[in-house]
Protein backbone atom coordinates (compact mmCIF):
# COMPACT_ATOMS: atom_id res chain seq x y z
CA UNK A 1 0.00 0.00 0.00
CA UNK A 2 2.65 2.35 1.01
CA UNK A 3 4.59 1.43 -2.41
CA UNK A 4 2.00 2.22 -4.51
CA UNK A 5 1.24 5.64 -2.47
CA UNK A 6 5.12 6.51 -3.27
CA UNK A 7 5.16 5.50 -6.90
CA UNK A 8 1.71 7.61 -6.95
CA UNK A 9 3.13 10.49 -5.68
CA UNK A 10 6.36 10.13 -7.33
CA UNK A 11 4.09 10.29 -10.70
CA UNK A 12 2.30 13.33 -9.80
CA UNK A 13 5.96 15.20 -9.41
CA UNK A 14 7.39 13.73 -12.43
CA UNK A 15 4.12 15.04 -14.80
CA UNK A 16 4.30 17.91 -12.97
CA UNK A 17 8.29 18.93 -13.98
CA UNK A 18 8.10 17.40 -17.58
CA UNK A 19 5.10 20.26 -17.45
CA UNK A 20 7.03 23.00 -15.81
CA UNK A 21 10.34 22.39 -18.29
CA UNK A 22 7.99 22.34 -21.26
CA UNK A 23 6.47 25.74 -20.23
CA UNK A 24 9.46 27.22 -19.54
CA UNK A 25 11.24 26.48 -23.00
CA UNK A 26 7.77 27.77 -24.17
CA UNK A 27 7.95 30.83 -22.32
CA UNK A 28 11.93 31.68 -23.34
CA UNK A 29 11.13 31.62 -26.59
CA UNK A 30 8.07 33.59 -27.06
CA UNK A 31 9.99 36.17 -24.28
CA UNK A 32 13.65 35.87 -26.87
CA UNK A 33 11.08 36.70 -30.25
CA UNK A 34 9.13 39.39 -28.46
CA UNK A 35 12.47 41.26 -27.62
CA UNK A 36 13.98 41.03 -31.05
CA UNK A 37 10.63 42.32 -32.76
CA UNK A 38 10.39 45.49 -30.52
CA UNK A 39 14.00 45.75 -30.46
CA UNK A 40 14.04 45.60 -34.21
CA UNK A 41 10.69 47.93 -34.94
CA UNK A 42 12.49 50.48 -32.77
CA UNK A 43 16.35 50.36 -34.50
CA UNK A 44 14.45 51.01 -37.96
CA UNK A 45 12.33 53.82 -36.72
CA UNK A 46 15.09 55.29 -36.02
CA UNK A 47 16.81 54.56 -39.06
CA UNK A 48 14.54 56.07 -41.40
CA UNK A 49 14.40 59.30 -39.15
CA UNK A 50 10.93 58.43 -37.87
CA UNK A 51 12.27 59.01 -34.14
CA UNK A 52 15.37 60.87 -32.44
CA UNK A 53 18.51 58.89 -31.29
CA UNK A 54 17.90 59.59 -27.79
CA UNK A 55 14.05 58.81 -28.29
CA UNK A 56 14.86 55.17 -29.32
CA UNK A 57 17.50 54.44 -26.75
CA UNK A 58 14.73 55.72 -24.20
CA UNK A 59 12.13 53.45 -25.67
CA UNK A 60 14.88 50.68 -25.58
CA UNK A 61 15.44 51.06 -21.69
CA UNK A 62 11.89 51.34 -20.95
CA UNK A 63 10.79 48.26 -22.69
CA UNK A 64 13.74 46.45 -20.54
CA UNK A 65 12.68 47.75 -17.43
CA UNK A 66 8.89 46.43 -18.42
CA UNK A 67 10.73 43.14 -19.36
CA UNK A 68 12.42 42.68 -16.62
CA UNK A 69 9.49 43.90 -13.99
CA UNK A 70 7.04 40.96 -16.44
CA UNK A 71 9.55 37.81 -17.07
CA UNK A 72 12.72 38.20 -13.99
CA UNK A 73 16.28 38.18 -14.17
CA UNK A 74 17.05 35.75 -16.90
CA UNK A 75 15.17 38.17 -19.13
CA UNK A 76 17.04 40.85 -18.18
CA UNK A 77 20.41 39.62 -18.57
CA UNK A 78 19.25 39.10 -22.21
CA UNK A 79 18.06 42.07 -22.45
CA UNK A 80 21.07 44.71 -20.77
CA UNK A 81 23.30 42.09 -23.02
CA UNK A 82 21.51 42.98 -26.29
CA UNK A 83 21.28 46.29 -25.23
CA UNK A 84 25.16 46.63 -24.23
CA UNK A 85 25.34 45.62 -28.05
CA UNK A 86 23.00 48.54 -29.40
CA UNK A 87 24.90 51.12 -27.47
CA UNK A 88 28.67 49.59 -28.50
CA UNK A 89 27.90 49.37 -32.16
CA UNK A 90 24.66 50.94 -33.09
CA UNK A 91 24.86 54.32 -31.20
CA UNK A 92 28.43 55.17 -30.70
CA UNK A 93 28.84 57.09 -33.69
CA UNK A 94 25.93 59.16 -32.41
CA UNK A 95 24.84 62.17 -30.39
CA UNK A 96 22.85 61.26 -27.76
CA UNK A 97 23.26 63.76 -25.22
CA UNK A 98 24.11 61.45 -22.88
CA UNK A 99 27.14 59.68 -21.76
CA UNK A 100 26.66 55.79 -22.80
CA UNK A 101 28.44 54.65 -19.81
CA UNK A 102 25.87 56.45 -17.55
CA UNK A 103 23.17 55.11 -19.81
CA UNK A 104 24.64 51.32 -19.09
CA UNK A 105 24.63 52.06 -15.46
CA UNK A 106 21.26 53.60 -14.83
CA UNK A 107 19.76 50.89 -17.60
CA UNK A 108 21.84 47.54 -15.44
CA UNK A 109 20.95 49.27 -11.71
CA UNK A 110 16.80 49.64 -12.56
CA UNK A 111 16.39 46.85 -14.74
CA UNK A 112 18.55 44.41 -12.27
CA UNK A 113 15.77 46.07 -9.58
CA UNK A 114 12.79 45.38 -11.33
CA UNK A 115 14.04 41.93 -12.50
CA UNK A 116 14.81 40.72 -9.04
CA UNK A 117 11.03 42.04 -8.07
CA UNK A 118 9.70 40.51 -11.33
CA UNK A 119 11.59 37.03 -10.57
CA UNK A 120 9.76 36.91 -6.98
CA UNK A 121 6.36 37.58 -8.07
CA UNK A 122 7.34 35.10 -11.14
CA UNK A 123 8.23 32.50 -8.87
CA UNK A 124 5.09 32.96 -6.44
CA UNK A 125 2.56 32.59 -9.52
CA UNK A 126 4.38 29.39 -10.30
CA UNK A 127 4.06 27.94 -7.00
CA UNK A 128 0.88 28.77 -7.13
CA UNK A 129 -0.08 27.64 -10.51
CA UNK A 130 2.25 24.49 -9.78
CA UNK A 131 0.18 23.92 -6.62
CA UNK A 132 -2.77 24.25 -8.12
CA UNK A 133 -2.16 21.68 -10.85
CA UNK A 134 -0.77 18.73 -8.22
CA UNK A 135 -4.00 19.76 -6.40
CA UNK A 136 -6.04 18.93 -9.52
CA UNK A 137 -3.96 15.33 -10.28
CA UNK A 138 -4.80 14.59 -6.80
CA UNK A 139 -8.38 15.74 -6.89
CA UNK A 140 -9.02 13.60 -9.95
CA UNK A 141 -6.35 10.00 -8.38
CA UNK A 142 -9.16 10.76 -5.37
CA UNK A 143 -12.20 10.88 -7.04
CA UNK A 144 -11.12 7.61 -9.19
CA UNK A 145 -10.25 6.20 -5.86
CA UNK A 146 -14.05 7.43 -4.51
CA UNK A 147 -15.47 5.90 -7.84
CA UNK A 148 -13.84 2.49 -6.84
CA UNK A 149 -14.64 2.51 -3.13
CA UNK A 150 -18.15 2.97 -4.05
CA UNK A 151 -18.37 0.39 -6.46
CA UNK A 152 -17.21 -2.01 -3.60
CA UNK A 153 -19.41 -0.81 -1.00
CA UNK A 154 -22.38 -1.37 -3.05
CA UNK A 155 -21.23 -5.04 -4.27
CA UNK A 156 -21.38 -5.29 -0.54
CA UNK A 157 -24.20 -4.04 0.36
CA UNK A 158 -25.43 -6.23 -2.70
CA UNK A 159 -23.92 -9.39 -1.02
CA UNK A 160 -25.12 -8.42 2.83
CA UNK A 161 -28.88 -7.91 1.55
CA UNK A 162 -29.02 -11.21 -0.20
CA UNK A 163 -27.83 -13.28 1.78
CA UNK A 164 -29.81 -12.23 4.38
CA UNK A 165 -33.45 -12.28 3.88
CA UNK A 166 -33.29 -10.35 0.89
CA UNK A 167 -33.36 -13.39 -1.29
CA UNK A 168 -35.69 -15.29 0.21
CA UNK A 169 -38.22 -11.80 0.26
CA UNK A 170 -37.88 -12.16 -3.67
CA UNK A 171 -38.59 -15.98 -3.89
CA UNK A 172 -41.82 -15.37 -1.62
CA UNK A 173 -42.93 -12.73 -3.81
CA UNK A 174 -42.18 -14.52 -7.03
CA UNK A 175 -44.23 -18.01 -5.34
CA UNK A 176 -46.93 -15.37 -4.91
CA UNK A 177 -47.19 -15.37 -8.80
CA UNK A 178 -50.74 -17.04 -10.00
CA UNK A 179 -50.42 -19.77 -12.53
CA UNK A 180 -53.14 -19.32 -14.59
CA UNK A 181 -51.29 -18.24 -17.85
CA UNK A 182 -47.47 -18.23 -19.02
CA UNK A 183 -47.75 -15.01 -20.74
CA UNK A 184 -48.88 -13.65 -17.16
CA UNK A 185 -46.38 -14.94 -15.29
CA UNK A 186 -43.68 -13.99 -18.05
CA UNK A 187 -44.85 -10.34 -17.80
CA UNK A 188 -45.25 -10.51 -13.54
CA UNK A 189 -41.76 -11.94 -13.45
CA UNK A 190 -40.25 -9.14 -15.61
CA UNK A 191 -41.79 -6.40 -13.64
CA UNK A 192 -40.72 -7.75 -10.52
CA UNK A 193 -36.89 -9.22 -10.71
CA UNK A 194 -36.48 -5.28 -12.50
CA UNK A 195 -38.55 -3.83 -9.31
CA UNK A 196 -35.95 -5.96 -6.57
CA UNK A 197 -32.79 -5.34 -8.17
CA UNK A 198 -33.89 -1.75 -8.78
CA UNK A 199 -32.95 -2.27 -12.75
CA UNK A 200 -34.19 0.59 -15.05
CA UNK A 201 -33.80 -1.91 -17.97
CA UNK A 202 -34.79 -5.34 -18.19
CA UNK A 203 -35.84 -7.15 -21.08
CA UNK A 204 -37.37 -10.89 -21.91
CA UNK A 205 -36.51 -13.21 -24.98
CA UNK A 206 -37.97 -16.45 -25.49
CA UNK A 207 -35.25 -18.72 -27.37
CA UNK A 208 -36.97 -20.57 -30.57
CA UNK A 209 -34.07 -22.61 -32.13
CA UNK A 210 -31.69 -20.33 -32.87
CA UNK A 211 -33.85 -17.08 -32.54
CA UNK A 212 -34.98 -14.88 -29.21
CA UNK A 213 -38.93 -13.11 -29.59
CA UNK A 214 -39.12 -10.86 -27.44
CA UNK A 215 -42.03 -11.12 -24.46
CA UNK A 216 -41.70 -8.33 -22.53
CA UNK A 217 -39.16 -5.90 -20.24
CA UNK A 218 -38.81 -2.86 -18.66
CA UNK A 219 -37.20 0.27 -19.91
CA UNK A 220 -35.99 1.31 -23.60
CA UNK A 221 -35.66 -1.64 -25.87
CA UNK A 222 -32.62 -1.18 -28.75
CA UNK A 223 -32.80 -4.66 -29.50
CA UNK A 224 -35.31 -5.98 -31.90
CA UNK A 225 -38.41 -7.73 -31.05
CA UNK A 226 -36.81 -10.78 -33.39
CA UNK A 227 -33.10 -11.44 -33.88
CA UNK A 228 -30.95 -14.23 -34.37
CA UNK A 229 -29.17 -15.78 -31.60
CA UNK A 230 -25.41 -14.85 -32.80
CA UNK A 231 -26.93 -11.04 -33.50
CA UNK A 232 -25.13 -10.16 -30.22
CA UNK A 233 -21.79 -11.49 -28.86
CA UNK A 234 -23.41 -11.09 -24.94
CA UNK A 235 -26.23 -13.15 -25.74
CA UNK A 236 -24.43 -15.60 -27.41
CA UNK A 237 -22.06 -16.38 -24.75
CA UNK A 238 -24.62 -16.24 -22.27
CA UNK A 239 -26.56 -19.23 -24.02
CA UNK A 240 -23.25 -21.09 -24.26
CA UNK A 241 -22.36 -20.75 -20.45
CA UNK A 242 -25.26 -19.62 -18.56
CA UNK A 243 -24.41 -15.92 -18.40
CA UNK A 244 -22.13 -13.64 -19.71
CA UNK A 245 -20.86 -9.49 -19.33
CA UNK A 246 -19.81 -6.67 -21.81
CA UNK A 247 -16.67 -6.54 -19.80
CA UNK A 248 -15.86 -10.03 -20.37
CA UNK A 249 -16.33 -9.94 -24.33
CA UNK A 250 -14.65 -6.75 -24.73
CA UNK A 251 -11.65 -8.09 -23.05
CA UNK A 252 -12.08 -11.48 -25.55
CA UNK A 253 -13.02 -9.42 -29.14
CA UNK A 254 -13.79 -6.33 -30.61
CA UNK A 255 -17.27 -5.01 -30.56
CA UNK A 256 -18.82 -4.05 -33.99
CA UNK A 257 -22.57 -3.84 -32.75
CA UNK A 258 -24.42 -2.64 -30.14
CA UNK A 259 -24.11 -4.77 -27.76
CA UNK A 260 -26.45 -5.01 -23.62
CA UNK A 261 -24.43 -4.93 -20.41
CA UNK A 262 -25.37 -8.46 -19.62
CA UNK A 263 -27.20 -11.48 -20.71
CA UNK A 264 -28.77 -14.66 -18.21
CA UNK A 265 -30.19 -17.53 -19.86
CA UNK A 266 -32.98 -19.33 -17.89
CA UNK A 267 -31.70 -22.74 -18.32
CA UNK A 268 -29.24 -24.52 -19.98
CA UNK A 269 -28.38 -24.98 -23.52
CA UNK A 270 -29.88 -27.83 -25.01
CA UNK A 271 -32.68 -27.21 -22.12
CA UNK A 272 -33.64 -23.11 -22.52
CA UNK A 273 -36.58 -21.42 -21.82
CA UNK A 274 -35.26 -17.77 -22.90
CA UNK A 275 -32.64 -14.91 -21.75
CA UNK A 276 -32.91 -11.64 -19.31
CA UNK A 277 -31.35 -9.26 -20.85
CA UNK A 278 -29.76 -5.86 -19.37
CA UNK A 279 -29.16 -3.22 -22.30
CA UNK A 280 -28.47 -0.43 -19.89
CA UNK A 281 -27.18 0.32 -16.33
CA UNK A 282 -25.30 2.78 -14.47
CA UNK A 283 -21.77 1.67 -14.12
CA UNK A 284 -21.37 2.36 -10.62
CA UNK A 285 -24.66 -0.25 -10.14
CA UNK A 286 -22.96 -3.08 -12.21
CA UNK A 287 -21.21 -6.02 -10.53
CA UNK A 288 -20.89 -9.54 -10.50
CA UNK A 289 -22.58 -10.11 -7.79
CA UNK A 290 -25.58 -8.81 -9.40
CA UNK A 291 -25.35 -11.36 -12.06
CA UNK A 292 -24.81 -14.24 -9.93
CA UNK A 293 -27.55 -13.43 -8.11
CA UNK A 294 -29.82 -12.65 -11.07
CA UNK A 295 -28.78 -15.85 -12.62
CA UNK A 296 -29.71 -17.84 -9.23
CA UNK A 297 -33.34 -16.17 -9.70
CA UNK A 298 -33.52 -17.45 -13.59
CA UNK A 299 -32.27 -20.99 -12.74
CA UNK A 300 -35.87 -21.23 -10.23
CA UNK A 301 -37.40 -19.70 -12.52
CA UNK A 302 -37.37 -21.92 -14.98
CA UNK A 303 -37.62 -24.79 -12.47
CA UNK A 304 -40.72 -23.35 -12.32
CA UNK A 305 -41.77 -22.85 -16.07
CA UNK A 306 -42.00 -26.07 -16.92
CA UNK A 307 -44.54 -26.67 -14.33
CA UNK A 308 -46.22 -23.26 -15.69
CA UNK A 309 -45.67 -25.07 -19.19
CA UNK A 310 -47.54 -27.92 -18.30
CA UNK A 311 -51.16 -25.90 -17.11
CA UNK A 312 -50.37 -24.25 -20.53
CA UNK A 313 -50.22 -27.48 -22.39
CA UNK A 314 -53.66 -27.99 -20.36
CA UNK A 315 -55.25 -24.82 -21.43
CA UNK A 316 -54.62 -25.88 -25.10
CA UNK A 317 -56.17 -28.90 -24.87
CA UNK A 318 -59.29 -27.54 -22.81
CA UNK A 319 -59.66 -24.32 -25.00
CA UNK A 320 -57.74 -24.49 -28.43
CA UNK A 321 -60.03 -25.91 -31.28
CA UNK A 322 -59.10 -28.34 -34.00
CA UNK A 323 -59.27 -25.78 -36.98
CA UNK A 324 -56.42 -24.06 -34.65
CA UNK A 325 -58.78 -21.43 -33.45
CA UNK A 326 -59.96 -20.69 -29.32
CA UNK A 327 -62.32 -20.77 -27.43
CA UNK A 328 -64.31 -17.11 -26.78
CA UNK A 329 -63.43 -17.38 -22.95
CA UNK A 330 -59.72 -18.19 -23.79
CA UNK A 331 -59.41 -15.08 -26.59
CA UNK A 332 -61.18 -12.64 -23.47
CA UNK A 333 -58.88 -13.78 -21.27
CA UNK A 334 -55.35 -13.58 -23.46
CA UNK A 335 -56.72 -9.69 -24.33
CA UNK A 336 -56.74 -9.15 -21.03
CA UNK A 337 -53.24 -10.10 -20.27
CA UNK A 338 -52.07 -8.41 -23.48
CA UNK A 339 -53.85 -4.91 -22.05
CA UNK A 340 -52.15 -5.06 -19.11
CA UNK A 341 -48.90 -5.81 -20.35
CA UNK A 342 -49.46 -2.51 -22.69
CA UNK A 343 -50.46 -0.39 -19.59
CA UNK A 344 -47.52 -2.09 -17.63
CA UNK A 345 -44.88 -1.93 -20.04
CA UNK A 346 -45.61 -0.02 -23.30
CA UNK A 347 -45.74 -3.61 -25.01
CA UNK A 348 -47.87 -2.73 -28.13
CA UNK A 349 -50.09 -5.94 -29.51
CA UNK A 350 -53.25 -5.24 -32.35
CA UNK A 351 -56.38 -6.71 -32.96
CA UNK A 352 -57.95 -7.26 -35.89
CA UNK A 353 -61.55 -8.10 -37.17
CA UNK A 354 -62.36 -9.27 -40.27
CA UNK A 355 -64.95 -11.62 -42.59
CA UNK A 356 -64.44 -14.09 -45.32
CA UNK A 357 -65.94 -16.93 -47.27
CA UNK A 358 -65.29 -20.62 -45.08
CA UNK A 359 -63.80 -22.27 -47.51
CA UNK A 360 -60.78 -20.16 -46.84
CA UNK A 361 -61.13 -20.74 -43.17
CA UNK A 362 -58.19 -23.33 -42.84
CA UNK A 363 -55.90 -21.88 -45.25
CA UNK A 364 -56.40 -17.97 -43.72
CA UNK A 365 -55.59 -19.50 -39.85
CA UNK A 366 -52.48 -20.91 -41.34
CA UNK A 367 -51.20 -17.68 -42.17
CA UNK A 368 -50.59 -16.51 -38.56
CA UNK A 369 -48.17 -17.12 -36.88
CA UNK A 370 -48.24 -19.49 -33.39
CA UNK A 371 -48.25 -16.63 -30.86
CA UNK A 372 -51.40 -15.02 -32.51
CA UNK A 373 -54.49 -15.89 -30.99
CA UNK A 374 -57.57 -16.73 -33.46
CA UNK A 375 -61.19 -16.55 -32.41
CA UNK A 376 -63.94 -17.76 -34.82
CA UNK A 377 -67.44 -17.53 -35.57
CA UNK A 378 -69.65 -19.32 -38.62
CA UNK A 379 -72.76 -17.64 -40.07
CA UNK A 380 -73.91 -19.53 -42.84
CA UNK A 381 -70.82 -19.82 -45.71
CA UNK A 382 -69.11 -17.17 -44.10
CA UNK A 383 -66.73 -17.14 -40.96
CA UNK A 384 -65.81 -13.83 -38.78
CA UNK A 385 -62.70 -14.26 -36.93
CA UNK A 386 -60.80 -12.06 -34.42
CA UNK A 387 -57.07 -11.85 -34.54
CA UNK A 388 -55.10 -11.08 -31.00
CA UNK A 389 -51.71 -9.78 -32.25
CA UNK A 390 -48.66 -9.68 -29.44
CA UNK A 391 -46.38 -7.62 -29.76
CA UNK A 392 -47.15 -5.57 -32.71
CA UNK A 393 -47.81 -2.17 -33.90
CA UNK A 394 -50.00 -0.56 -37.01
CA UNK A 395 -47.82 -0.95 -38.99
CA UNK A 396 -47.53 -4.96 -38.63
CA UNK A 397 -51.43 -5.39 -38.54
CA UNK A 398 -51.48 -3.14 -41.58
CA UNK A 399 -48.98 -5.54 -43.46
CA UNK A 400 -50.73 -8.27 -42.21
CA UNK A 401 -54.23 -6.99 -43.83
CA UNK A 402 -52.71 -6.22 -47.25
CA UNK A 403 -51.34 -9.64 -47.24
CA UNK A 404 -54.57 -12.08 -46.59
CA UNK A 405 -56.55 -8.90 -48.95
CA UNK A 406 -54.21 -10.34 -51.81
CA UNK A 407 -54.42 -13.72 -51.32
CA UNK A 408 -58.33 -14.35 -49.98
CA UNK A 409 -61.40 -12.40 -50.44
CA UNK A 410 -61.75 -10.77 -46.97
CA UNK A 411 -63.39 -7.65 -45.58
CA UNK A 412 -62.52 -6.03 -42.40
CA UNK A 413 -65.12 -5.45 -39.36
Amino acid sequence: MRTNKLFDRLSIIFNYMKFSFTNVKKHIGVQIVELLIVFLIIIILEIFSVIEPITSTILIMTFIFIWSARYGLLPFLFSVSLFQIIITYFYRNKELGLDANVLSIYTITVGLALGIVGEILNRKIKTIKNENEKLELENHNLIESLSNLQSVVNQLRLRVFFEGEGLINLLERLKELEVLDLDEILTRFVEIVADFFQLTNLQLYRVEKNFLRFVNGVGTRKLPNSLAVDTSKVILKAIEKGYSTLPEIILESEIDSFEPWFCVAIGRQGDLSGVLVVEDIQPENFSEILVQYIRAIASWFHANMKIISEQEALLVEKYRKPDGTWEAEYYTKKKSIFEKRKERFGIQFKEICFKYPRVYHENIVKEFRSSDILYSEESGNFVTTKALLPVCDELGKRKVLERLTKKYEISTC
